[in-house]
């Protein structure tokens, strides 16, 4: 595997024009690693970033400093910023970061809970039950993420919903190996349709309960696909 990501400009693109460069550089880098195009364990370079973009090293460095911060990237002294490798330690005190925090948001989205959040929720489920039958990993990823951060901004906590954020986004590439293990798509799609039904019962501790259910209940998938992984 290459140990840089690709320089060419066509990757990048040049920044919109009313971005700075720095924010730029932050959205597309951010972007590149929650999708995956930017792997663990990948080292970023900071100038061949420069050259593709046609800009000084000093924005790129703000934008890895701000990855840094939310944990996406981590600066190694003469090795410069990387995706960094996560191990099964590193995912079980995510997981329970998750598991904390997106209970007391979904607590909190039941009891504020709105029809308009309501009517996403039964959207958002059934979108997850179409990709399921569909065999659309894709999809489903997308419509996890969807249904997790409407429940986390419903929340409103703005403070609690970046920090999920912060954290869902250091896991995002880990998360999309479970829903390729056998049965936990479907498994997936019981557990959201379990802490839905309880945001629209407008049931906090239900929905307390429930989310808890599905963010153990990843964990244990997980901590299975890295035993067999090795």
């Amino acid at each position: 595997m290459q140990n840089t990501i690709l320089s060419q400009a066509s990757l990048w693109g040049q920044p919109p024009v009313r971005e700075t460069v720095s924010a730029a550089a932050y959205r597309q880098l951010r972007e590149a690693i929650l999708r995956g195009q930017i792997p663990m364990g990948i080292r970023i370079n900071e100038l061949e970033l420069a050259e593709a973009w046609q800009v000084s090293r000093t924005p790129i460095r703000d934008a890895l400093r701000r990855l840094q911060a939310e944990g996406l990237v981590e600066v190694i002294p003469g090795r410069g910023a990387m995706v960094p490798r996560l191990g099964l330690a590193d995912v079980d005190e995510l997981y329970e970061l998750r598991e904390v925090l997106e209970a007391r948001a979904a607590r909190r989205a039941a009891e504020r809970a709105t029809p308009e959040l309501h009517a996403r929720l039964n959207v958002l489920i059934k979108g997850f039950g179409t990709a399921l039958k569909q065999g659309d990993i894709e999809q489903m990823v997308a419509v996890d993420q969807d249904i997790h951060a409407g429940i986390a901004a419903a929340s409103g906590n703005a403070r609690l919903e970046r920090t999920i954020e912060g954290v869902r986004g250091q896991v995002h590439q880990i998360r999309q190996r479970t829903l390729r293990v056998k049965g936990r798509a479907a498994k997936s799609f019981r557990e959201m349709a379990k802490l839905t039904a309880a945001i629209r019962a407008r049931n906090g501790a239900r929905a307390e309960a429930a989310m808890r259910e599905h963010i153990v209940s990843l964990r244990a998938d997980l901590a299975a696909v890295f035993q067999v992984e090795g």
